[in-house]
Order: structure tokens, then sequence, then C-alpha cells
């Protein structure tokens, strides 16, 4: 009867304990993560892994994007999404382009798409098109006096701008977001340019 006792007193104790808050590190994790911000870009559509300037069937880029808030609603507070873009001479992304003058030629801003020219798709997100003519990139180049190497390597950096100012690119964005099966959002596509 003892022993009876003694396992009913240790379950009480043990039941007790195991209702308290605990302060293990994953809680305190999830009590801080903010799950009312974030948003997502995602591009419907594949790029095209090569464009070429002369070529009629591949010297542009048609896709379309649409953007999703983190907490879930259908209309996400967004001001804006930017394009950049970069040109390397490595597909790995270290090797950035130069100016005929030997200057290191940074990201360049090609195009910003406000949050007005959104339609609401049939899956209830605001999606837009994406069109890029390879000539017009070319010009871009030219006018900052560099002559893309053939092959060059494009980078094309999305950043969305909210209403209250916060941007989300591919700085701040985890690899769930990035790389994941689900959202696959990495904000940054890669496309071979041949400039000829």
């Amino acid at each position: 009867m003892k022993s009876i006792l003694k396992i009913f007193v240790l379950g009480i104790a043990l039941s007790l304990t195991g209702c308290s808050e605990s302060d293990a590190l994953i809680n305190q994790v999830l009590d801080t993560v903010d799950t009312e911000s974030g948003a997502i870009l995602r591009t419907i559509g594949d790029l095209p892994d090569l464009v070429t300037v002369t070529n009629e069937s591949n010297n542009f880029i048609n896709f379309q994007i649409e953007v999703q808030q983190g907490d879930g609603s259908f209309v996400p507070d967004f001001s804006e999404v930017n394009l950049y873009i970069g040109m390397y001479n490595d597909q790995d992304l270290l090797d950035p382009l130069l100016t005929d003058n030997g200057d290191e030629i940074g990201e360049l801003f090609l195009n910003t798409y406000d949050a007005s020219e959104f339609v609401i798709s049939a899956n209830g997100l605001p999606r837009t098109d994406v069109n890029l003519i390879t000539q017009d990139i070319l010009d871009l180049y030219v006018a900052q006096e560099s002559t893309p190497a053939v092959p060059s390597f494009m980078a094309l950096r999305f950043e969305i701008v909210m209403s209250d100012g916060t941007v989300f690119s591919t700085e701040n964005v985890g690899a769930t977001i990035s790389g994941g099966i689900y959202f696959n959002s990495p904000f940054l596509f890669k496309v071979i340019f041949l400039p000829v």
C-alpha cells in the first residue's frame, strides 16, 4: 500500500511540474517570433536558364510575380516591389562585372512594380507580369561603360517594400522561405546572359 501511495504522490508531483512554463530555448524562440510580418514573393512560371540579345526565341524574360504577406492575409499591405540586376563573370556571383576602366559595377536598379499594378489572381493573391527585354539590359550596362563578357551571369534580385517601409529581400529571408519546397521564395534568380 505504501508503494501505491508513493507512486500516486510522485505522479501528482510530476503532473504539477509538467504544467509550468518551460525555459527551454525553443520556447524562448517561439515567444519572440513575429508572426505578423514578413512577405513572400513567388514567381509564377520558370525563368529561362539562358538568354541572348539577338536570338528572337530567347531575347526576353517573361514571368509573373505574386506577393503573400507572412500573416496569411490575402491582401498584403505592400507599396511596391523593386527589381535590381547584377552582372557577374562567374556563376557563383563572386566576380562582378567591371567598367571598361576597371571599376566594379554594383547592383543596378531595373524597375519598380507599384502595388496598384498587381491584380488579384484566381488564388486570391496579388500578381503582376514581369517583362524584360535583354537589349534593354545590355543598354543599361553600355551606359555604365561596360562590356559584358560571353557568357555573363545575371542576378535578378527582388525586394518587397511594405506600406510601413519595411523591406524584405535576400538579406532577411530564412532558409525555409528561400529554398523550402512549399515557399521557394529566394528573391534572387540567376540567368546566363549572352550579349550576342
